[in-house]
């Protein structure tokens, strides 16, 4: 069984519904990690300081096919087209362990289910 790496990065306040839309669209489990936005058009304050927005950073193994799948739903639903709206991509993964052997059985079952 082939493994990927989806990657979505959305704005913090977007957090909660990515989670929805990853869950819905069969991730099994998600792990958060939260960050800063620098963009090279960064505005200034009044200060002279630049803005920093807050992201966070969502990722989730998955079989190869369910990662499409993931990946399509994302894109449906969270509106990343649109400036500052996020990002998402899959890394396709050599070698990954930590899966137990139910997992696996859960990846095959919805895979099979999705087709």
């Amino acid at each position: 069984m082939k493994f990927s790496a989806v990657v979505l990065i959305v704005p913090d306040e977007d957090e909660n519904r990515a989670v929805e839309v990853l869950k819905l669209a069969g991730a099994a489990g998600i792990t958060i990690l939260k960050g800063k936005g620098l963009r090279h058009n960064e505005r200034k304050t009044f200060l002279g300081l630049g803005l920093e927005r807050k992201e966070s950073l969502l990722l989730c193994v998955t079989e190869q096919q369910m990662a499409m799948r993931i990946l399509k739903a994302v894109k449906l639903q969270m509106k990343l087209e649109l400036p500052g709206g996020g990002l998402a991509f899959s890394i396709a993964l050599g070698s990954v362990v930590g899966i137990g052997l139910e997992q696996m059985k859960l990846f095959r079952r919805e895979v099979e289910e999705g087709m």
